[in-house]
């Protein structure tokens, strides 16, 4: 099986640098180009399923892609919830919530920002996503999230070491194949279409 991970488009939010996780956010024009250059590298893949983040920013790119198939929108594959800590960049957030901050970069994994959600908890609501799709009998699915959603994905093929998630980036349209062959599950290819 083929899973097409693609992160969608940019957004103004990208450009300002802010976190954005659960804000609904809408590609710019910029992000319509990432979609359209999407849709010509994806466009000989005979897609069975594709499943999208239900924000606007992945629906929006996935409707660019305009994939064949079946379409499952999946509340799992929404970006982590940033709380209070939304619309600000890192550095707004160093400053109005220092305590935070400090919490925040000491215990990483489980610090959960006011009206949001923890990286554990983000990465195990991922990782239940995964787990499901491993028991899909399809050819290629097509799964259009974001940058942390894929991140946490690299996690739980690199066995669960959530470190990893600071090894990778995502771009906005990037494209990463995972196999999943004989109960084995690895990165086959990134692809980054701009």
């Amino acid at each position: 099986m083929n899973i097409y991970f693609v992160r969608h488009g940019k957004t103004e939010s990208n450009e300002k640098g802010v976190y954005y996780g659960s804000l609904d956010s809408s590609i710019n024009s910029i992000g319509k180009d990432q979609g359209k250059k999407l849709n010509e590298y994806l466009k000989n893949v005979n897609f069975t399923k594709a499943y999208v983040s239900p924000l606007k920013r992945a629906k929006e790119t996935l409707a660019l892609i305009e994939p064949k198939c079946s379409i499952v929108e999946d509340e799992r594959l929404k970006e982590r919830s940033f709380g209070v800590f939304e619309g600000l960049t890192y550095d707004e957030i160093k400053s109005s919530f220092p305590k935070e901050h400090d919490i925040w970069i000491k215990d990483w994994e489980n610090f959960k920002p006011e009206d949001g959600e923890s990286f554990r908890d983000f990465y195990d609501r991922v990782e239940s996503f995964i787990l499901d799709v491993e028991k899909e009998n399809e050819d290629n699915i097509l799964v259009v999230t974001h940058g942390g959603v894929i991140r946490a994905v690299y996690c739980h093929i690199l066995e669960g070491n959530l470190d990893f998630y600071w090894k990778f980036a995502s771009k906005n349209g990037d494209v990463s194949v995972i196999k999943y062959e004989d109960n084995y599950m690895y990165i086959d290819s990134i692809v980054h279409i701009d």
